[in-house]
């Protein structure tokens, strides 16, 4: 990541609110961002996957990946990369799930996505890692939702 800058939309105007950070991670690495509550770790570890959240958007830098430039990279570049190859980790493990989607959803919609595995062998593979967690009724749980 080499002098990456991020924009955020306040009143139709657009704010630079990441501005100049420079990253250089080799392969097997991990980075973790630390900083107080709304200082960018987030903005910046989504935009490390070519991703900008809802009202943000990546305005200049490069953000470069096995020698692809994810900034200019094709969505359908991006969806092949995100998930198999490369990833990110929230802050919080509880607020990585969506409450309107249901928990098995949100657990085989990577790898049937990404083609990894079809949807009946990802709810089998989600009911069997529910077990190993123990965690109570695991036939059943995945079919509620996170909240």
């Amino acid at each position: 990541m080499h002098g990456l800058r991020i924009e955020g939309r306040s009143d139709d105007i657009w704010h630079e609110i990441v501005h100049g950070v420079d990253v250089i991670l080799h392969r097997g690495e991990v980075l973790g961002l630390i900083g107080e509550s709304g200082a960018g770790k987030s903005t910046i570890g989504l935009a490390a996957m070519g991703f900008a959240r809802d009202g943000c958007r990546i305005s200049g830098g490069s953000i470069m990946f096995d020698g692809v430039d994810l900034t200019k990279a094709s969505d359908e570049s991006l969806r092949q990369l995100r998930g198999s190859r490369i990833a990110y980790v929230a802050q919080s493990a509880a607020a990585a799930f969506n409450p309107a989607h249901k928990l098995i959803d949100q657990y085989c919609e990577a790898p049937v996505q990404h083609g990894i595995m079809p949807r009946a062998e990802a709810e089998s593979d989600a009911i069997d890692l529910y077990g190993r967690l123990q965690l109570p009724d695991p036939e059943n749980i995945g079919f509620r939702y996170p909240h």
